[in-house]
């Protein structure tokens, strides 16, 4: 629904029923509900809904993470060259994109243009992300957190400070400008905290979504995903063994829709990861047989899926690469799926040696730096090793916003992503388009 006729209607007709509104965002005409399974069935009979589904969990992508300990931190800051980011010569994958800081040279940006982090937060101390910060960061994460499950949660608006360290990472890789430096070192940050140490709700990030355009973000970076199941989902009834239709995610798939619509009328791109979990996303058939494996024997979903939000139309979606350009092992892909392609870093050897029982020889000897990204941390001023499309993801929101700020944020979305795809990517052909889109992400292209 998304006129007031519609949602008086609809608060009149969710009266009757005995449900009750717990989350709304009333610019895309969304709203959580909670009550008893008749209740919540009876919804989809209600004239002023136009779809109703189960509400989802979205997760961080499960990443590996190794943290960058003092001691290696500070024999890195022992070595550095004078007049080089301390951290630079560990950020083979900056080096890659930046053409090795040919890219700075012509533009790093300005707080002019702002990429709006959509994550855990933001470590607001960290001295690599601090100069960058602007105001307006905001919190959508509830008292209690996911479900009542996150005590610690207040639901203060301005608590934005990030407890976990994706969201911190992300960051980096956009806008740090210290000892380590980020795509875009002069461009603006906002957190809008999603997440607090694990999972969120779909009005969560959508309300986030319409504050990040409100506040006139020109990026919304979205390191974030899950999947939207649009055949249906049957659950076994634990009484009498029969399975019964559960539905499926159709609300979630249109209120995505609206949102980006939204986010693209205010002038805003927004820039998605495309998971982590190795699928084609053009093979149905793989896709849901990936789901039904994670969703245990008394679950079952019959029909379509959708990687989402990544696979629907009006953003840049990306892959991840290694270092050899690679697509790395855990990147999603798939034809008319994947946008771009850019560096978020590999587990081709760290896989290995784990798997020959060697992890601890791999680690000792520093293998990971030359495999896995690094970026900032949530503790203080340290850094991780991380690897993930959402390492990939930040680094094409901070080209899409450096081409923003060259021309003075007077460009239109569709404006914006023609000239990311024709001037800021090294371009591939054939069969490389399902795994890279248009191509390898290129700074020192976007910019010149």
């Amino acid at each position: 629904m998304n006129n007031s006729k519609q949602v008086k209607q609809f608060k009149q007709d969710l009266k009757d029923t005995g449900a009750e509104v717990v989350y709304e965002v009333p610019e895309l005409g969304y709203y959580q509900v909670k009550g008893t399974p008749s209740q919540v069935k009876d919804l989809n009979q209600l004239n002023s809904v136009a779809a109703a589904s189960p509400s989802l969990e979205w997760e961080l992508e499960k990443t590996e993470k190794v943290k960058m300990s003092q001691q290696e931190i500070d024999a890195q800051l022992e070595a550095a060259d004078p007049g080089q980011a301390a951290m630079w010569p560990l950020q083979w994958d900056v080096q890659r994109i930046t053409e090795n800081g040919k890219s700075y040279d012509v533009h790093t940006g300005s707080h002019d243009t702002v990429v709006a982090v959509l994550d855990t937060g933001i470590n607001l101390q960290h001295p690599d992300l601090a100069p960058n910060i602007v105001e307006g960061s905001k919190n959508f994460v509830p008292a209690g957190g996911f479900r009542g499950t996150e005590p610690w949660e207040t639901g203060d608006v301005s608590q934005v400070q990030d407890l976990h360290g994706h969201g911190s990472h992300v960051s980096g890789h956009i806008a740090g400008n210290g000892n380590m430096l980020g795509v875009g070192p002069d461009l603006g940050l906002r957190a809008y905290r999603v997440f607090g140490l694990g999972s969120a709700e779909t009005p969560w990030i959508l309300s986030a979504m319409v504050q990040a355009a409100d506040d006139g973000s020109d990026v919304l970076s979205m390191s974030l995903g899950g999947f939207d199941y649009l055949g249906q989902v049957f659950e076994k009834n634990p009484e009498t063994g029969k399975w019964e239709n559960a539905g499926n995610n159709s609300a979630d798939m249109v209120a995505y829709k609206r949102a980006l619509k939204y986010v693209e009328s205010k002038g805003a791109v927004v820039v998605t990861s495309a998971g982590n979990d190795g699928l084609d996303a053009r093979n149905n058939k793989q896709v849901v047989e990936f789901i039904n494996e994670s969703l245990g024997e008394n679950v079952q979903l019959r029909g379509t899926a959708k990687i989402a939000p990544a696979d629907y139309a009006g953003i840049i979606n990306v892959s991840a690469t290694g270092p050899n350009d690679q697509l790395a092992v855990y990147s999603n892909y798939g034809a008319g799926f994947v946008d771009l392609a850019t560096v978020g870093g590999d587990t081709r050897l760290y896989d290995q040696y784990e798997a020959e029982g060697r992890l601890d020889e791999y680690l000792a000897n520093n293998m990971h730096y030359n495999e896995f990204t690094m970026s900032a941390d949530s503790e203080g001023s340290g850094y991780y090793f991380s690897v993930g499309t959402s390492m990939a993801t930040p680094k094409a929101s901070a080209v899409a916003a450096l081409i923003i700020d060259q021309h003075n944020g007077e460009l239109k979305p569709n404006q914006v992503k023609n000239i990311l795809f024709k001037k800021g990517v090294e371009k591939v052909k054939g069969n490389e388009k399902k795994k890279f889109g248009n191509g390898h992400l290129n700074a020192f292209e976007a910019v010149r």
